[in-house]
């Protein structure tokens, strides 16, 4: 399938309100078409998330829909505008799974992003040694060494947002386990810890560890993380990985559930002083 006919997580948010809207109104497709001069089958692209939509075209259906909403439509529009940017991660389409790129080009336009992580160090703060050994101890045996290579590469891409002008404030709760596994050995955990070490000290890393002490805690569904998508973080989604697949959850409601339950990790973990010490101790014992 061509880049272009892909459906990622902008275009279906994007087509999904265009098709709510059309049904609001009591439109159906061919009728919708008269009224915006399109095609039935260009608006069925649309609204299906196999197109996407310039801008313009999505400010000019929401004016003939009526949709004054100001908020619902600078959400729409900035969707529509960062799908259309080319990014490092187009490199990737034809050799990961389409999940996995259109999950890294939201975490790139993200201004704040929020990671729970309790059995293993998140992707953005691996090095290259740990990152090999979690992909290469994940994955089906029938993957080739190629394979592993680029998807080794392809996570260290993801941390070029790092390196930015304006980087993502990023928050992260991991669980003390993800700090004592020996993944990969003792040499590689060693490296992983420094790199954590350094990535503590960054400006806009915020990075607490939920201890084993810790009585209770509602993290007990395991990872997950938010982003705040846009340079406003107009859109907030909810991200939940597995191992086959990737969901998204992006209701109000649901997303300000999350967005308590990280409070509350935030509030149960170490502090940020506190966290470090204990990667030091710990790596004091490798």
């Amino acid at each position: 399938m061509r880049y272009e006919d892909r459906q990622t997580y902008r275009r279906r948010k994007i087509g999904d309100a265009l098709k709510k809207f059309r049904e609001d109104l009591g439109l159906t497709q061919g009728a919708a078409g008269r009224l915006l001069d399109r095609s039935q089958a260009s608006l069925s692209a649309y609204e299906n998330g196999h197109r996407a939509i310039r801008p313009r075209d999505l400010k000019y259906i929401l004016d003939m829909y009526e949709i004054t909403d100001e908020l619902v439509r600078k959400r729409l529009l900035s969707l529509a505008a960062q799908g259309r940017q080319d990014g490092w991660w187009h490199d990737f389409y034809e050799r990961l799974e389409p999940g996995v790129v259109d999950f890294a080009a939201l975490e790139a336009d993200a201004s704040h992003i929020r990671i729970f992580q309790p059995l293993l160090v998140h992707g953005l703060l691996q090095d290259e040694a740990y990152a090999r050994a979690v992909i290469t101890g994940s994955g089906s045996a029938l993957r080739s060494p190629r394979d592993i290579e680029t998807e080794v590469s392809f996570r260290l891409r993801r941390q070029c947002l790092h390196d930015q002008e304006n980087p993502p404030r990023i928050s992260v709760v991991l669980g003390e386990a993800a700090l004592r596994q020996l993944t990969g050995g003792r040499e590689v955990v060693r490296g992983q810890l420094l790199k954590l070490l350094g990535m503590a000290d960054l400006p806009h890393v915020s990075l607490q560890v939920l201890s084993f002490s810790a009585e209770s805690h509602p993290g007990g569904d395991g990872a997950f993380t938010i982003l705040g998508v846009g340079p406003d973080a107009l859109l907030e989604v909810v991200t939940v990985h597995s191992l086959t697949r990737s969901w998204y959850v992006d209701e109000p409601s649901d997303v300000d559930h999350y967005c308590e339950t990280f409070d509350r990790l935030r509030e149960i973990a170490l502090s940020e002083s506190d966290s470090r010490k204990l990667i030091e101790r710990l790596l004091s014992e490798l």
